[in-house]
């Protein structure tokens, strides 16, 4: 009997089997890091878009629509929530897009609110007449 308890074949395996969650987990929140950062890129490409269209048009619901189309096409865990009206000093202007980031590793119907974070990018631009 204390032969086969000091026996150590399969202790690696079983250590290794201890230890996968642990890296499952990390490999899920360094993903979920990832997915963040992509998600800040495409929002600020998309105001960038929307200010484009608002200096060329002056039109706040074309620029509106570039916003919602452009988070759309790159698709994922983004969601539009609001563009404000710019403000407007001279020919210069402000502009705000709002929008909701949803986490892919916490599924909304177990943590309701807690799985959206929402944030906004700003970006300064001037009409073309």
């Amino acid at each position: 009997m204390l032969k086969k308890l000091k026996n150590e074949k399969g202790s690696a395996t079983i250590e290794f089997l201890g230890m996968l969650p642990f890296v499952f987990l990390i490999v899920l929140i360094f993903w979920q890091f990832l997915v963040a950062g992509y998600a800040l890129m495409v929002t600020q490409s998309a105001v960038n878009e929307a200010a484009k269209t608002y200096a060329i048009t002056s039109d706040i619901e074309e620029a509106r629509d570039s916003a919602k189309g452009f988070l759309e096409k790159a698709g994922g865990n983004l969601v539009y929530e609001s563009m404000p009206e710019p403000t407007l000093d001279n020919k210069n202007f402000e502009m705000t897009l709002n929008v909701e980031f949803q986490f892919s590793i916490l599924p909304e119907s177990l943590f309701g609110e807690l799985s959206k974070i929402p944030f906004s990018r700003t970006i300064s631009g001037r009409v073309m007449e």
